[in-house]
């Protein structure tokens, strides 16, 4: 049998409850984990709890009619997320208690980790017992575990968060984030998870992995959290008499902060200039294609009032980047006169060494500006992800912050936190 990485035996997604007796109502000790030793047959994954747990119904009984419906339809796991999704609208949550439960019992082979989340959430709409909702999120992380689908990991890990259940969060967040590097979310999680389990050390490893690369549209804001998380971790650690935790934990910030290049180009006048990267290993950073698989990031895009285009490549490879100006537009009534690249090598080190040159705007014979580096941190590569889906996340990130930013008005000043406000996970 399959272990995950708690130690746990994985849950098998291909098996549920045998056909349910009384009239398709789970029997009341359905959530009681198989014994070890049975047959193949037996051995099927246990699911929460039915009616026995939750508050009774007035109306028709929902589980009968549920699992005869999954009995004779087979419908694909797409098919129920909309059934549950019509329920929920309807504000039936036994329903879809209900639907859930059938389509586990009828439908082994389109099992998937979400439906368990979904039961968990019904059974405590219903007024289930919290153990049976920590029980249906330990199978949705087994399966998980099982798919190694880095969404799945995701999704799972951050059910379990939300419920406080914190003692399989690490392995679901660690795997997703070995697969998927170039994504935020595990990383932030991780970062959250450390705040609430004051683990220092899964807190500085977090904070250098999301630094080592840039984040376009988010790179200043991850910054500035990240060092806000360590400080409000170490002066928890001081106060509980951790000194020495702490102090190792802050001595990681000046390393995990520096950049090994960044470069900014601004101008005056009404006007939109590009920054275009040429990297050492041949990649190039453009507007369309924010983010290189050598670790350079365009993380700010300039244009007419923000007039200001901003490159980093915080853990780079050596070697000559070669640094070229695109004029998308320039207003005729109120020109660009000055263009200023600022150029930083081994920035916030003691090796740190700036350069800003003045060019002439439209200038066609300039030739593109050369920056060495010599000493980059980078040692590996990160994977490839398609432009599209770069340029997509990189808008739907600054859309969600234009959304937030119009939404948000003032507040009467309230007490402080009890707990530390986690990053929020977009």
């Amino acid at each position: 049998m399959e272990r995950d990485q708690s130690g746990r035996k994985a849950a098998d997604p291909g098996s549920v409850l045998d056909k349910p007796k009384n009239g398709g109502r789970p029997t009341p000790d359905a959530a009681a984990p198989a014994p070890a030793g049975r047959s193949s047959k037996e051995g099927l994954i246990p699911i929460p709890d039915g009616p026995a747990t939750i508050k009774p119904s007035t109306s028709a009984d929902p589980y009968a009619y549920w699992s005869e419906y999954f009995r004779k339809h087979d419908e694909t796991a797409d098919q129920l997320h909309e059934t549950v999704r019509l329920l929920n609208r309807n504000n039936k949550p036994r329903d879809v208690h209900a639907a859930v439960l059938g389509y586990l019992q009828h439908r082994r082979k389109n099992v998937e980790p979400w439906m368990y989340e979904a039961l968990a959430l019904a059974i405590e709409m219903n007024g289930g017992r919290p153990e049976d909702v920590k029980k249906s999120l330990d199978f949705a992380a087994d399966l998980a575990l099982r798919t190694h689908n880095p969404n799945h990991l995701i999704s799972a890990a951050d059910k379990l968060m939300l419920k406080g259940y914190y003692e399989r969060v690490g392995p679901l967040i660690d795997e997703s984030a070995a697969k998927i590097p170039h994504r935020a979310e595990p990383i932030l999680m991780s970062i959250n998870l450390a705040q609430q389990t004051k683990d220092p050390k899964r807190m500085a490893d977090a904070v250098k992995r999301l630094l080592s690369v840039g984040w376009p549209g988010q790179d200043e804001y991850f910054r500035r959290e990240s060092r806000k998380q360590v400080e409000t971790l170490a002066k928890t650690l001081t106060e509980e008499g951790r000194a020495d935790d702490a102090k190792s934990l802050l001595a990681i910030l000046p390393d995990a902060e520096a950049r090994d290049l960044y470069i900014r180009l601004t101008w005056d006048g009404n006007a939109d200039y590009d920054l275009v990267v040429h990297e050492p290993l041949d990649a190039t950073v453009t507007y369309l294609m924010p983010r290189s698989v050598f670790g350079g990031s365009l993380i700010q895009n300039g244009y007419g009032s923000h007039p200001d285009e901003v490159y980093v490549c915080p853990r780079g490879f050596d070697g000559d980047y070669t640094v070229r100006i695109s004029m998308i537009y320039n207003d005729p009534k109120k020109p660009t006169t000055r263009l200023s690249l600022e150029t930083i090598t081994h920035e916030g080190t003691p090796e740190e060494r700036k350069e800003t040159i003045s060019l002439v705007p439209d200038d066609s014979q300039a030739k593109p500006v050369v920056i060495h580096l010599k000493g980059g941190r980078r040692t590996t590569v990160l994977p490839f992800v398609s432009p599209m889906a770069v340029r997509q996340s990189v808008d739907d990130a600054l859309g969600k912050k234009a959304d937030t930013a119009k939404s948000t008005t003032p507040k009467a000043p309230q007490a402080a936190e009890s707990k530390p406000r986690p990053i929020p996970v977009k």
